[in-house]
């Protein structure tokens, strides 16, 4: 498959993990926020956020040139525009976040916008956990972005239904 590469090997999942990461932590340290009434951990926060939703858009810019790589009407074009779905509201979700906090007061956040944000960073993860779910499907069920040099290198293939010799399943 083509698409954007770096000395050989697919972009977009080697820097993915670091939105992702990010955005986990997020959860994290906002439950600890909340829990502890500790202003310190919303900053946090905060600049977990800025960081994942800044890497997030090198992550999705990768992803978008690989997805215009994948054979049109494919079950992987389908699902990948689903994994697309997922992952920009995620993103979208997250920014709101961001924007909250950044339009919060600096020292103190009240009870209501630590919950909210809080609850916005669980939806968004949410959303991100379904995201990862069909990206990782499209790597290891479909062989998407897999290079020939790989171990576990396949050609590009349509799932099999199961029973079913030769028909392909829905996504």
């Amino acid at each position: 498959m083509n698409g954007l590469k770096l000395l050989g090997h697919p972009l977009h999942p080697a820097i993915v993990h670091f939105p992702v990461a990010c955005w986990t932590a997020v959860v994290v340290t906002d439950a600890l926020s909340v829990g502890l009434g500790a202003p310190p951990w919303w900053q946090v926060s905060l600049w977990l956020l800025a960081v994942g939703l800044v890497t997030a858009l090198g992550a999705m810019t990768a992803g978008f040139i690989d997805l215009l790589a994948i054979p049109a009407g494919s079950t992987a074009q389908r699902r990948a525009l689903r994994h697309l779905y997922f992952m920009g509201s995620a993103w979208t979700v997250f920014a709101i976040d961001l924007l909250v906090r950044l339009l919060a007061p600096a020292d103190r956040p009240t009870a209501v916008l630590g919950w909210t944000g809080l609850a916005l960073s669980v939806g968004g993860f949410v959303l991100l956990f379904a995201g990862t779910h069909v990206g990782a499907g499209l790597v290891y069920d479909l062989g998407v972005g897999q290079t020939a040099h790989s171990p576990a290198a396949r050609p590009l293939k349509e799932p099999r239904a199961a029973g079913r010799p030769g028909a392909a399943r829905s996504p």
